[in-house]
């Protein structure tokens, strides 16, 4: 077994989730803990980075992120933070579970191949500065700013946006091995990805005319006195609640939302609750489903 146990366990409630109505919810995850391993696990970044679809994998500080269990997962050289649990006993309980996963990917590397992409750390200040700052939602996002953040933790392309000007050059990084097999450099050449990018757009022209032909003779085979459904009411829902729910339903976290809005994690909370009151539901998930559902977002 490569790593046997771990030390120094804390499990806390992180200050900006206080003061919080524990007492009416006892079960709301809100403890965050943290341990140290007994091994160094840093060459195992690139093999989680490629089991896990969901993982992101950041050059400094290296770690990696994840979901697993459905706990928010930062895993670093010789120690983890795990992200929210309902309590203490639950903490240390995963945390086997954990060492075991971790162990797995251990001894099935030879089975993976790794994905070494990393995201580099590019403040959003400087990637926004190459938006066109017009919250056009092209992109998928309410914001320049929310795309931005985005960009920043690795969950969207810089390509989505239709305004952002053509890159000066094109870089492949190449990966360089020492004898067992462990990454110890990189090379990185200049490419030319223009010509390859044209053929995709007109594949992709091509595929959006032959849908559409598709769509097309669909129409014609319906009757013409085919009811159409109505989409649903809004629900009442103010902008900023329906900003605040869109960002719920991409899986941004209070704190993550209350950074995109420039408003408070108190306000976001807040907003929740009248968006839960609003659409009748008791938690996220059943509000993102709902929104989706209704077509509102």
């Amino acid at each position: 077994m490569f790593i046997k146990n771990y030390s120094e366990f804390v499990c806390i409630l992180p200050q900006f989730m206080n003061p919080l109505p524990d007492v009416e919810n006892p079960r709301s995850k809100i403890w965050s803990a943290s341990f140290r391993l007994d091994q160094d696990v840093s060459h195992l970044f690139p093999y989680i980075n490629a089991t896990l679809d969901e993982a992101l994998y950041y050059e400094k500080p290296a770690h990696v992120r994840f979901l697993l269990n459905g706990y928010r997962c930062f895993l670093y050289p010789d120690s983890a933070a795990v992200h929210f649990f309902e309590s203490k006993a639950a903490a240390k309980d995963f945390i086997a579970g954990f060492i075991d996963f971790l162990n797995g990917v251990e001894d099935q590397k030879k089975n993976i191949k790794p994905n070494y992409d990393q995201i580099k750390p590019i403040p959003i200040i400087d990637i926004l500065k190459i938006l066109p700052k017009t919250n056009c939602r092209k992109c998928g996002y309410l914001t320049c700013m929310a795309f931005a953040a985005a960009i920043m933790k690795g969950k969207a392309a810089a390509d989505k946006c239709p305004g952002l000007a053509l890159p000066i050059s094109e870089n492949a990084v190449y990966p360089v091995f020492d004898d067992t097999g462990n990454l110890v450099n990189s090379v990185s050449l200049q490419i030319n990805t223009s010509k390859l990018k044209n053929q995709i757009q007109k594949q992709h022209e091509q595929i959006l005319k032959l849908e559409a032909a598709l769509r097309t003779d669909q129409q014609n085979e319906k009757t013409m006195d085919s009811p159409r459904p109505s989409k649903n009411t809004d629900f009442g829902l103010t902008n900023r609640e329906m900003e605040v729910l869109k960002l719920i339903a991409q899986g941004y976290t209070n704190n993550e939302i209350s950074g995109m809005l420039f408003i408070s994690p108190h306000t976001v909370k807040s907003h929740m609750i009248h968006i839960f009151n609003k659409l009748g539901v008791n938690d996220r998930t059943q509000a993102a489903v709902l929104a989706t559902q209704s077509e509102i977002i």
